[in-house]
């Protein structure tokens, strides 16, 4: 066997074995629900628009949406696995490994009902579900204050705020409007602003970590989420501590 092959092969049978082993998992819940529910596992493995056999053009802002959140996901957890584990990246390490689990599990919750429809299927109410999320979202709005305060924060507070209006426009369904319009079209302004704030996030802290190691000039506190004027302060300062004398 060539010797660039076998190299390649010993640095990724790791990750082969985990390819594998995550396609049994997943075939093996599909045709386990099969077995346990009497669901034909075509429709577990189809589109929805064709086991439904509607067009294609239902749900699709909808699928427009699963798009944005795996997109806020990837990128964050991307970020997180990028920066290293020193004490200067440690909190926006953690930060962006904590964002990209809340945008899963917010992902998740869009993409298969489950606050509107599993939850409620097996004893608990939709407004708990509602509050859980919402009382973890306080968790983490404190817990990174700090954090969120230096970064471009308002993206952010749109899209809890548009992410509130959808959520009151799905319970009391106001009048004068079509209601789907209204509550999906709300939350599609929350995902855009939520997508951004993260993309330009990790953007951000990928550039900064990366010139912070390029450079060295960077002090302790050189974080991402600066104004261009204040990186080029810290440059100075930087080289100014590093001049010869």
């Amino acid at each position: 066997m060539n010797a660039t092959v076998r190299a390649r092969l010993q640095s990724t049978w790791m990750m082969i074995g985990l390819i594998f082993i995550a396609s049994a998992v997943l075939l093996g819940s599909a045709l386990g629900l099969s077995a346990l529910l009497g669901i034909p596992v075509g429709d577990m493995t189809r589109d929805p628009t064709a086991v439904a056999g509607v067009s294609i053009y239902v749900g699709f802002l909808s699928q427009f949406g699963i798009f944005l959140w795996v997109g806020a996901a990837a990128v964050c957890l991307f970020g997180a696995a990028v920066l290293p584990a020193s004490a200067e990246q440690r909190e926006n390490k953690r930060f962006l490994l904590v964002s990209g689990a809340l945008s899963l599990v917010l992902g998740f919750d869009d993409i298969f009902l489950l606050h509107e429809a599993f939850f409620p299927h097996i004893g608990i109410s939709e407004m708990t579900v509602l509050a859980a999320y919402g009382l973890f979202v306080l968790y983490y709005l404190a817990r990174f204050y700090k954090t969120l305060w230096r970064t471009e924060f308002i993206l952010l507070a749109m899209a809890f705020g548009f992410f509130g209006l959808s959520v009151i426009f799905d319970l009391l369904e106001p009048g004068g409007i079509d209601p789907y319009l209204a509550e999906d079209g709300v939350k599609l302004i929350g995902l855009l602003s939520w997508t951004s704030y993260y993309f330009r996030t990790t953007l951000v802290a990928v550039r900064m970590n990366a010139l912070q190691s390029e450079t060295e000039l960077a002090g302790p506190g050189y974080s991402f989420g600066l104004t261009r004027s204040s990186r080029l302060e810290a440059l100075r300062r930087g080289a100014h501590r590093t001049a010869p004398r």
